[in-house]
This record gives structure tokens, sequence and C-alpha cells, in this order.
């Protein structure tokens, strides 16, 4: 079913009408970009993020990155941005009010990627874990083993699972409140996962390795 799935939108592609709409929204390249609710998130690449309609592509609100630290990763809602920056959180509202988490020595050793689900923040780790914050306490409430290589990618669902991949190119899944391993999956080409997404209305999971494959797992099967 996936491999016929594959060549429809193949031949769609070669054979339909395609529009693609372009516009220029950094002065430099761009690192990092998210969809969600009709809204794009860019940025990185020159110290500030941008918030664009899908729609209009009208930019709806800049957000500065403070000096001297790194955007690693970010995720958003309807009402924040919340951030990975150097080794810290950081949360912008959308009116444009800016907080960062106190700093606490040993909270996470080295973050490569973040995500976020109201009210918890995930990060994961170079050391194969990933700490779960919550965003209102400003605590990290639990700390899940999730491989034995550095996190390089997390995807969360609604019904509290993590999605994690590592550079060694395995993908779990775990339960985010009770650190159960539900599933390992295992791409065919094992050089280190680039990019994760779980799809809660297929039930799909894809992920993208730095071979350039692509893998997709029906976790109804």
């Amino acid at each position: 079913m996936l491999e016929w799935a594959i060549k429809h939108h193949q031949s769609s592609l070669r054979e339909g009408h395609v529009e693609v709409d372009q516009w220029k929204g950094h002065s430099i390249g761009v690192n990092r970009c998210r969809m969600k609710m009709g809204l794009i998130l860019t940025g990185v690449g020159d110290k500030v993020m941008r918030l664009w309609s899908a729609e209009s592509y009208k930019c709806l609100g800049e957000y500065a990155i403070p000096h001297a630290v790194s955007l690693i990763d970010y995720d958003f809602d309807e009402s924040k941005i919340v951030g990975l920056i150097g080794t810290r959180i950081s949360i912008w509202r959308r009116g444009g009010q800016r907080s960062i988490f106190p700093s606490r020595e040993g909270t996470f050793p080295k973050g490569l990627c973040l995500r976020y689900l109201d009210p918890e923040a995930v990060v994961g780790c170079e050391d194969g874990t990933v700490r779960v914050f919550d965003m209102y306490s400003r605590k990290c409430s639990r700390i899940i083993r999730m491989h034995s290589a550095p996190v390089t990618c997390l995807s969360l669902s609604g019904e509290q699972l993590i999605f994690s991949s590592s550079s060694l190119g395995s993908i779990t899944i775990s339960g985010l409140s009770s650190d159960e391993r539900v599933a390992t999956l295992r791409p065919n080409d094992r050089i280190g996962v680039k990019a994760l997404c779980f799809n809660p209305c297929s039930s799909l999971v894809f992920a993208g390795c730095a071979s350039g494959y692509a893998s997709c797992w029906d976790l109804r099967c």
C-alpha cells in the first residue's frame, strides 16, 4: 500500500499542476523552518526569528535572539515560541515579551533538539537522554533514557508519546509520563536521522536520513 501511495504521489507531481510560492524572509540563510496552524516560523541565520502567515506571506512578528548565544531549535503554539538557546530554554510571547529559564548547572548537558506540547518542553540531549521541563514551574520533571547515542530529532504526540532518533539511526518511541519504551524503529539506511515527524491523523512516522533517503512506518500495522 505504501509503495502504491508513493508511486501515485510521484505521478501526480510529474503530470499535475504545481504552484510554488517563494519570498525572501531573511538577509542570509534560514537554518530552521517550522509550519503549524497556518503559520510559518523561520530563523536562526541572522539572529532573528520571523513568524509568517502561510496564506498571505505577511510577517506577523519578529523575535530577536540574545547576543552571544545561538538558537539551536524551537517550537511554537498560538501564544508563544519556546526556544533552546545554548544550554537554556527561552520563551518569546507573541506580544513581544521574552523570558529565560533560570540557570541551573547540570540541568541538561548539551541540548540538540526541542519540541513543545503545552505544558511541557522536551529537550533531546547529547548524552542520549531527553529532559522533560514543566513550563509553568520551570523545572526538569523527568529524565528519560532514549538512546546510547546523541538524540538528533524529536516529535511528540497528543497521546503522551515521545518519538526520538539518534545519530546511529535508530528511532525510539516511549511514553512521556510512564517512561515506558513502546517500540523501536530501524530505517534501512542507518546513517544519522536528520528529520523526524509523526502524523497523528494517519499514524505514520516519517524519518529523513543524512544519506538522502526517507523512511515511513504505519503504527497501525
